[in-house]
């Protein structure tokens, strides 16, 4: 039973944390593949389908790094598409 409890905390503490923002480092700079993931930038999310599971929606696309003149696009596309929009900027995270 406390295994199981320690989980469910662990579960609900790691993931969903209400940050003002994300920010991801590996996504900008040197980094050839720009925002399209790979296992060497993204490696804990890599090949995972549920994006929303760690990064919260409210808080993605709310500062643009990139200079990108869609980047205001982004964020009305992920409350229209959900989860299946992730892939148009981002690739497909090795799925």
């Amino acid at each position: 039973m406390k295994r199981l409890s320690l989980f469910l905390f662990l579960i609900c503490a790691a993931c969903g944390n209400d940050r003002q923002y994300e920010f991801y480092d590996t996504l900008y700079g040197a980094n050839d593949a720009g925002l399209t993931l790979t296992q060497s930038n993204h490696a804990h999310g890599w090949q995972q389908s549920q994006c929303f599971m760690c990064h919260v929606k409210a808080n993605i696309h709310q500062v643009d790094r990139i200079g990108s003149p869609v980047f205001d696009l982004a964020k009305e596309l992920v409350e229209q598409q959900g989860i299946s929009s992730c892939s148009t900027c981002h690739g497909d995270n090795g799925l």
